[in-house]
């Protein structure tokens, strides 16, 4: 692990997806840096549905766009992620060590272990008030990266949701293989399958060990749950 490194996982995109991989990857001691286009989390639930209701998350008969992102930001909160809104990642590249460099729009780079694609179906652009009116969807960067597609989206190991490319890893609507279902639950699934692929890679392919919220004091501790 080289000392240049900035985190232990770069997330690109910062809707719902990426923001319960936070989570998810914070229950095992990664610390994420999220790099998102918009001024704010939430992706296309904060541009398209804001106030919609939506009425398939596990657990709520009935939530809206935003408050889903407001409890995930919460949930993912004590993990202390790093955000950095209105960027772009432009390039991604790997190093003779394995690291990944992420070059963004502003000439900055960010240097990671491993990179989690969670882009959605493109890049929006919203009008700063934080109103769907006039949103513009563009395919972004990362349709133009060599890696392997099918229906739109990037192919992934279903077990792991790991890319061709060793050590970049893809979810939600940014991913595809067989059996692929859209929907937000879905891409929950993925975030805590794509979390256990890091796991292993970090354990150089051996099976980590899952721990259990209800049962782990470590994770509750963390919490801060008594």
């Amino acid at each position: 692990m080289s000392d240049s490194r900035n985190t232990d996982v770069l997330i690109v995109g910062a809707g719902p997806a990426a923001l319960f991989a936070i989570f998810q990857l914070g229950l095992y001691g990664l610390r994420c840096q999220v790099i998102d286009g918009l001024g704010r989390p939430g992706g296309q639930c904060a541009v398209l549905y804001p106030d919609k209701p939506i009425y398939d998350v596990p657990g709520f008969p009935e939530i809206d766009g935003q408050e889903l992102c407001e409890r995930l930001m919460r949930q993912a909160a004590p993990f202390e992620p790093r955000f950095t809104f209105g960027r772009t990642v432009t390039d991604l590249t790997r190093d003779a060590g394995g690291e990944w460099l992420a070059q963004l729009d502003d000439g900055s780079h960010l240097r990671a272990d491993h990179v989690l694609i969670a882009s959605g179906i493109g890049l929006f652009s919203a009008p700063t008030d934080g109103s769907a009116t006039d949103a513009e969807l563009k395919p972004g960067p990362a349709a133009v990266w060599p890696l392997e597609r099918s229906r739109g989206g990037i192919v992934v190991d279903p077990a792991t949701f790991e890319t061709s490319e060793p050590g970049l890893f893809a979810i939600g609507d940014a991913c595809d293989y067989p059996g692929k279902v859209r929907l937000i639950l879905s891409a929950f699934h993925e975030a805590a399958l794509a979390t256990q692929g890091i796991r292993r890679r970090l354990a150089d392919g051996k099976a980590a060990s899952v721990e259990y919220t209800t049962a782990s004091k470590r994770i509750r501790e963390k919490l801060g749950r008594p």
